[in-house]
């Protein structure tokens, strides 16, 4: 019986398929095959130790592999899709829900590593990739697992496996590894998680060894909820506003939509010289009379908001400063 502590793996099971990389002996890398429907059971876990074996276990499986999500029906688990939703157009019905867990696999792929780095120690590399994650992981146990083509391409190319303190969901795991190099695909529900070694044509695996249990306390101590909560969306940007339609008014309102366009998709850590590179080219604008200062002042505001900046005195501030510094117009004034 499980203990009150313990999770579950769902593990899926391709008849026939290959769910492993073939490594032919010139280097040419074969993908997976394509599997439509699989067999599906669940194995209990109780703690990291339980993990790193199950891992070891279908290393040697290719037809095997993992995913988040939780069965959704006993009952149906033999020749079924992988599935979160209903399918409208098949009529097939989910056979996975999304389900928090108390495992995470972090999936870090062609992360750069110095070059004094050994990348076919699994040790020296785990050591090296796991400082790039929140500082709860920073010095906990967790398994790392070469990936297919570590040692192959270019830079680290592993997946970490950590035991939480209680069970976080795949939303919350987005939130907590924001502007970490990971891949994020990882924490859906229905994502595969390939577990098999890759199958070498030669018959032997260019790694000595592809799992690693790295030392340090068993279990990563997660934030309250409220910290993995994330923020809601931003308001939705006003319509743009009407401001005539001579030559030099369309002219300008294509320049307030470009404005508005190159701030939403500005980057972290780039928002605030957008705000401010946009605000400058606006406001030569708005010194020739061609640009309403009302108008300008909104579209940018809106447009900050949207990218997820919530000072709106730092906002407001950084608009005013475009204002009185205008571009001259003639070098790029679009904070790129």
């Amino acid at each position: 019986m499980m203990s009150e502590a313990a999770d579950c793996v769902t593990i899926l099971a391709a008849r026939g398929r290959r769910l492993a990389k073939r490594i032919a002996a010139d280097g040419t890398i074969e993908s997976y095959d394509s599997a439509r429907t699989f067999d599906m059971f669940e194995r209990a876990v109780s703690s990291l130790a339980d993990m790193n074996a199950i891992l070891a276990d279908l290393a040697a499986k290719p037809d095997r592999c993992i995913v988040r999500g939780a069965i959704a029906d006993p009952s149906r688990t033999c020749g079924v899709r992988r599935l979160l939703h209903d399918d409208p157009e098949t009529g097939d019905r989910a056979t996975l829900v999304d389900m928090p867990r108390r495992w995470v696999a972090v999936d870090l792929d062609s992360v750069p590593v110095p070059s004094y780095i050994n990348r076919e120690c699994l040790f020296e590399c785990g050591m090296e990739v796991s400082g790039l994650l929140p500082r709860e992981f920073r010095g906990c146990a967790f398994v790392v697992q070469a990936t297919a083509q570590h040692c192959i391409a270019e830079g680290a190319r592993v997946r970490l496996w950590f035991w939480l303190d209680r069970p976080v969901s795949g939303v919350e795991l987005r939130h907590w590894f924001r502007g970490c190099p990971v891949d994020f695909s990882a924490f859906a529900g229905a994502q595969i998680c390939y577990t098999a070694a890759p199958v070498f044509e030669s018959g032997t695996d260019i790694l000595p060894n592809r799992l690693e249990l790295m030392p340090g306390p068993d279990i990563v101590r997660v934030p309250p909820s409220e910290a993995l909560r994330p923020p809601p969306p931003p308001p939705p940007p006003r319509a743009m506003p009407e401001i005539g339609d001579s030559r030099a008014q369309r002219y300008a309102a294509g320049a307030m939509r470009g404005a508005m366009l190159r701030v939403r998709a500005a980057a972290v850590g780039g928002r605030h010289s957008a705000i401010l590179g946009e605000a400058r080219s606006l406001g030569r604008l708005v010194a020739a009379g061609a640009l309403p200062e009302s108008a300008m002042r909104a579209v940018l505001f809106d447009a900050a908001r949207a990218t997820g900046k919530t000072d709106e005195a730092e906002i407001s501030a950084a608009i005013a400063w475009g204002l009185a510094h205008p571009s001259d117009g003639q070098g790029a004034c679009h904070g790129r």
